[in-house]
């Protein structure tokens, strides 16, 4: 058992001068007073005690890729810990089907092997079932459209460790493979999509629930034409991803997205591709010439290849840019992704009963101690 003690960020709300009490994995207690006197604390006396930061759309850090190999997934999840990341999904690229099943396998065995770091929550599939038109820097050559052949021969077998599909609903085969995916336990997200704004609300009779990397790589807000960028502001239900790295996205405009869906619909993503620590430069990483010059990654001709930010930047980036309150930010990366993959029960809060995955940021809202399940995982040197 030991103490934190400190201001408290949790469920919005910041929460002044608190003790919380750490026994085994989980808090048991958030208050005003130590339960027992002579338990040791930890004194945060300028910064934040926070919930571990949740990333549901990763390609990887430092180098390491998910679509590399298992052993990629234990070096990632060891390493995120340092960027506060206390659960994430592994987010797929667009590939050839035996390299997407072999993504899968890794994943599946990993989630298995009870591994330390960042725990993996499931995987995002970023493709192949996309549209070519805004394919951004997926591989074109791998995309198809999304097919009961495909549901059967790919998803079905790995529905349990599959949390998000990201697709183009306007290219799938049947809108009833999106109704099947809900009955699986699975989560569709439009995303490098060509869709209208009719074709979105159609998919979202049939299930769909969320928005990929919202404004980017998608047909845009039109006033006469209005695609899925429009869309993913019109219809309330839709929850958006959004990278905030000041790149992909104008500060003006993550702040109106902010005032259009609030907290509970605005999830922050790092999308990074790997590239957060390695100098700025030319790269030939998986088959494609990559340049990275500081946050930005982009191919030879230009377009953005994900990014090389990482959740905590992302969180710091938008209470110093776009006018979101550190409590909404918080939110964003802790309650808000969790609750769009059905996995708020036991994670996402300090609070009594709560999975002990835990963040202490100092008074910069840099990371300084990461904890999960109770134990303290990385500490700023």
């Amino acid at each position: 058992m030991y103490y934190l003690k400190g201001d408290v960020i949790t469920e919005g709300n910041i929460l002044k001068d608190k003790f919380v009490e750490i026994v085994g994995d989980k808090v048991t207690y958030v208050g005003n007073e130590k339960r027992y006197s002579d338990v040791i604390f930890y004194e945060v006396a300028s910064g934040f005690i926070c919930p571990g930061f949740t990333d549901i759309h990763i390609h990887g850090v430092n180098g390491f890729d998910f679509m590399d190999n298992e052993e990629a997934f234990e070096k990632i999840a060891n390493l995120l810990p340092h960027y506060g990341v206390t659960s994430f999904l592994a987010t797929s690229r667009t590939a050839p089907i035996p390299d997407t099943k072999q993504f899968l396998e890794a994943a599946k065995s990993f989630k298995h092997s009870k591994p330390v770091g960042s725990q993996l929550l499931g995987v995002h599939m970023e493709g192949p079932w996309i549209s070519t038109i805004y394919c951004g820097a997926q591989s074109k050559s791998s995309i198809r459209q999304l097919t009961w052949v495909d549901v059967n021969d790919v998803i079905t077998p790995f529905s349990d460790i599959i949390s998000i599909i990201t697709l183009a609903p306007e290219e799938l085969e049947d809108y009833l493979i999106l109704e099947y995916l809900v009955s699986q336990g699975i989560y569709t997200s439009a995303g490098h999509s060509n869709a209208t704004m009719e074709e979105i609300g159609l998919a979202i009779d049939y299930g769909l629930k969320k928005v990929t990397h919202t404004f980017n790589a998608m047909s845009p807000l039109h006033h006469r034409t209005p695609g899925t960028a429009a869309a993913a502001l019109y219809y309330d239900e839709l929850i958006c991803e959004i990278i905030t790295d000041g790149i992909h996205i104008d500060p003006k405009i993550i702040e109106l997205l902010y005032k259009v869906k609030g907290h509970d619909c605005m999830v922050l993503i790092s999308d990074c591709t790997g590239y957060n620590e390695l100098s700025d430069g030319g790269y030939y990483f998986r088959n494609k010439n990559i340049r990275k010059k500081g946050n930005e990654v982009t191919l030879e001709n230009g377009k953005l290849a994900g990014s090389a930010l990482t959740l905590d930047k992302g969180i710091k980036y938008v209470v110093e840019h776009c006018n979101i309150p550190i409590e909404e930010a918080i939110y964003m990366a802790t309650q808000a992704p969790l609750n769009s993959i059905g996995e708020l029960e036991y994670r996402g809060k300090v609070k009594a009963g709560h999975q002990a995955d835990l963040v202490i940021l100092d008074s910069e809202l840099n990371v300084k101690k990461t904890i999960i399940k109770g134990n303290v995982v990385y500490e700023r040197g």
